[in-house]
């Protein structure tokens, strides 16, 4: 199989109305598209980071090397108590009638018989990578292989370097001979080995076999015991129905990881146990989601909220959902304590669900695992069969690869060989020492080296800077002196950043008081319930403590979403008329919001069950090819407060919308701007290609990127039709996204770090060249500020004021130079995640999001003080200037 019929098989599958559902992250976390992307025109690395086949060297230093290792240890740490009759964590349901720890090697481990055992594993392991909350794609554990123990063999000759001879060797043996499924060794081989290298259960070895092993005169490779893991009778059987069960039995004997630097492990257990000591009780589980504050790489927080597993897996009762969480039903795999397969959640429907919640709710004990999809190449899911070969404090370095297969329902599933890439300048920089923590050395030569292989050329010198996490005072020389020869070699000569195309018109006054006053009037005005799920029946009688009596918060049953929708229309329509272009025009993109759950406290919710009742508003300004457009993208919705809502802050579960001044009528406004100064281009014929000003809906909790996923979900399935205010349909199925840029808090200069903001792309070539195109318009507006500042009516002015309110703006102030630093998807201080551009991204639209120097840690960030008190006008300015000349420059360009 190659790619084009990869391709070809997703093509079939996702074109058509309905076919490529898009579901909210914070319900149902999906897989991540390898080699290919649903949207995108290529393959490969324009489109994709990862390849489908490769395991890049950074993957190998700094997660599965060392997961491997931890793996291996606690697998061979538990083994061994068992072996020498310890008590240990396996549990009885797998030993228990297992015929690879049958009476008599468990009476021989009570009685010490076993006890100098040379403990060997050799097992497949299942491995894709996933998906978490925060962005990361993560190798993950799926338990041992689904292929059977004697996918570990695949790959080893019976001689030669590297194949069994050599793991005899590496064991302590040196005669040996194998016994594969139906084999028979003869009594004269039995005799004249030392070891036998097997994967069958010990109960269907012949008599001879296991008489010689009890006695210690023959050493089984792997040891018998490791099989217990493959040799689950009821897993087998519940794989009839729950394909890839199998998998499961060694999960159950890890906790969960979500540490960075590490393989993924997901939860898995029983449920309502009561103390029974046949299982692993894992009755409660951490909650995680994309808004928390802490580090992408933090992994799971000391203090995250552990709820009951049951509640977090059906419940919608708005105490149990609370800001930010959903039922996590969709993924997770159910079974009851007899192996009856409850819920396969990532197939499952909403009646299926609700079974689920049914039985589960009316008591039992149930076997659960957390369940993300695997990596997929077009419709096939990705799983990489790995040998993990190693005794007491080693792993063998002689173990291969294994293979990935792509498999798909009701199809045969395909082989194919991981390639681990050993690009020189990449071994060098995955080899760097750790600092604090963080491999920030190997990541700073790492983004040198990719950017100079996507961009195909050398990297200039500004680029290059902006890409490194280094001190602000800190050259690039400086680094350069020190760094590793291959990303000295990226380096190319200074550059010129060309003319400015919107720029020149984006640095007076006049456009600084516009913004101000824009921002103030959406933040402060009539527009106040700017959430999805307004109007909250449950907030009746509550008031929201302090600090809403502080901030005069006063919630009403009502949307107000939808007199803000009409609002821009208004703003357009003067705009077109005032510039009179032909074919311009502001129309809406209708669609329902859908859950797999039902949320009737919400009336923002309900009313979608009676009729389609969400939008995203779209400015379409025309260019010379109508089939290709550059997006520009905000989201008009803002945020529930959590001062309001959060009893430790003194709130008392009120759901009200933020002001939103920074979150993010500050884009708000950049895009209304933007129209100003982008509609002459138009009207000149400089445009080469449409610019889509998209307003989209929903991307704050709980709609989670509901705009943004409707949008995607129509450029994917080439079915995408806006509605004209007259009410007639603009069919734009086949109009091609050269680009998109996503703005999203953009109005607050944070102290910690000042005058920093944020270029994110999202994965491959075409992103990484919309990075250049903003890192060079934020060097042309520093260019430009520079001279400006210069000038009688700036020269000697400061940082603009913080205002109290919006009624009247800062007094005039120098022009911000900012420093746009080029966050790369992967690296942890990429904000990208956690906006809509991350579901661009993960489709296969080019894309870059433009944010500040986003804190995690500070105030006025979804809660009441969110307000025009937050707002640094000098550093807004200077960012919507950016913003829009790199959108300008996307969309004039050849």
């Amino acid at each position: 199989m190659d790619w084009a019929t990869i391709e070809a098989e997703a093509r079939e599958a996702f074109r058509g109305r309905g076919r490529f559902p898009l579901r909210a992250y914070s319900e149902f976390m999906p897989a991540q598209f390898v080699g290919w992307k649903p949207c995108a025109r290529g393959t490969g690395g324009e489109v994709a980071t990862l390849g489908a086949c490769e395991i890049d060297e950074y993957e190998w230093a700094h997660e599965i090397a060392p997961g491997l290792d931890r793996i291996a240890e606690h697998i061979l740490h538990e083994l061994g108590k068992l072996v020498r009759g310890q008590p240990h964590a396996l549990s009885r349901t797998l030993l228990d009638g297992s015929p690879a720890w049958p009476r008599e090697l468990a009476d021989a481990a009570h009685a010490g018989k076993l006890a100098d055992e040379p403990l060997v594993i050799a097992m497949p392991l299942a491995l894709s990578r996933t998906h978490d909350d925060k962005g990361n794609d993560r190798f993950t554990l799926f338990g041992t292989s689904h292929d059977g123990p004697e996918a570990v063999l695949a790959g080893l000759d019976d001689a030669g370097p590297g194949g069994i001879d050599a793991l005899v060797r590496w064991a302590g043996g040196t005669r040996w001979a194998r016994l594969g499924d139906g084999d028979a060794v003869p009594g004269a081989t039995i005799d004249g080995i030392d070891t036998l290298v097997t994967v069958r259960p010990f109960a269907e070895l012949p008599e001879r076999v296991r008489a010689r092993y009890l006695a210690r005169t023959l050493r089984l490779v792997p040891s018998p015991a490791s099989l217990v893991f493959a040799y689950h009778p009821r897993y087998r059987e519940l794989a009839k129905l729950l394909p890839r069960a199998t998998q499961i039995p060694l999960l159950h004997l890890f906790p969960r990881c979500e540490d960075r630097y590490a393989i993924r492990i997901p939860q898995s257990g029983w449920l309502d146990e009561g103390g029974h000591a046949r299982h692993r009780v894992v009755d409660r589980i951490a909650r995680t989601h994309r808004w928390q504050r802490v580090a992408r790489d933090a992994g799971v927080p000391a203090d995250a909220f552990h709820d009951r597993v049951s509640t977090a897996l059906f419940s919608t009762e708005p105490d149990a959902i609370g800001l930010y969480d959903k039922p996590l039903a969709r993924n997770v795999q159910i079974w009851t304590e007899d192996y009856r397969l409850v819920l396969d959640g990532p197939v499952a429907d909403r009646e299926a669900i609700a079974r689920a919640a049914r039985e589960v709710g009316a008591g039992g004990r149930f076997g659960y695992r957390m369940y993300f999809p695997p990596m997929r190449a077009g419709v096939r899911e990705l799983f990489w069969h790995v040998p993990l070969i190693a005794r007491p404090g080693e792993r063998w370095p002689g173990a291969p690869l294994g293979y990935l297969t792509a498999e798909r329902a009701g199809a045969a599933p395909v082989r194919l060989a991981p390639e681990r890439l050993a690009r020189a300048g990449h071994v060098a920089a995955a080899a760097l020492p750790v600092q604090h923590g963080r491999p920030t050395a190997s990541h700073n030569a790492r983004k040198l080296l990719d950017a100079r292989a996507l961009l195909g050329e050398p990297l200039t010198p500004s680029f290059a800077r902006s890409l490194l996490r280094l001190a602000k005072t800190e050259t690039l020389d400086d680094y350069l002196a020190t760094a590793i020869a291959q990303a000295r070699a990226t380096i190319g000569t200074p550059d010129d950043p060309g003319p400015a195309l919107v720029l020149d018109r984006l640095g007076d006054r006049a456009v600084e008081d516009q913004i101000w006053r824009c921002i103030a009037d959406l933040a402060e005005g009539t527009f106040r319930q700017k959430s999805n799920s307004d109007g909250i029946a449950v907030n009746r009688g509550k008031t929201g403590g302090p600090a809403a009596k502080a901030a005069h918060v006063h919630v009403a049953e009502r949307r107000d979403l939808e007199a803000l929708g009409d609002h821009l229309h208004a703003r357009y329509r003067g705009l077109i008329a005032a510039h009179g272009v032909a074919g311009a025009e502001v129309v809406d993109h209708v669609f329902r919001w859908d859950t797999d759950f039902d949320l009737p406290w919400m009336e923002g919710w309900a009313r979608n069950r009676r009729v389609a009742s969400e939008r995203n508003i779209v400015m379409r300004i025309p260019g010379r090819r109508r089939d290709e457009a550059v997006i520009m993208a905000d989201h008009y919705d803002t945020a529930y407060m959590e001062d309001v809502y959060d009893a430790d802050r003194g709130g008392d579960t009120l759901r009200a919308p933020a002001q939103g001044a920074d979150d993010n009528h500050s884009a708000t406004t950049a895009l209304l701007l933007a129209a100003e100064h982008l509609l002459p281009l138009a009207r000149a014929g400089r445009l080469e290609r449409d610019v889509w000003l998209v307003h989209l809906t929903g991307e704050e909790f709980p709609a989670d990127s509901l705009g943004a996923r409707a949008l995607c979900q129509g450029l994917v399935e080439q079915h995408l039709v806006f509605t004209a205010e007259d009410g007639a349909p603009r069919d734009v199925s086949q109009v091609r996204i050269a680009g998109a840029f996503i703005l999203d808090m953009i109005g607050h200069n944070t102290h910690r770090d000042l005058d920093v903001f944020q270029i994110a792309p999202g994965e491959g070539a075409a992103a990484h060249r919309l990075a250049w195109c903003a890192q060079r318009a934020n060097q042309r507006w520093n260019h430009a500020a520079a001279a400006w500042n210069a000038a009688p009516d700036r020269h000697g002015k400061g940082r603009a004021q913080r205002m109290p309110d919006g009624v009247r703006p800062p007094p005039p102030f120098a022009h911000l130079a900012l420093h746009g630093e080029v966050r790369v998807e992967w690296e942890p201080r990429s904000a990208l995640y956690n906006t809509d551009g991350q579901v661009f991204s993960d489709v296969g639209v080019p894309v870059v999001l433009f944010m500040e120097n986003y804190d995690i840690s500070r105030t006025g960030y979804h809660d009441t003080l969110d307000t025009m008190a937050n707002i640094d006008l000098d550093y807004c300015a200077a960012l919507t200037a950016i913003a829009i000349e790199a959108v300008a420059d996307t969309a004039c360009a050849p």
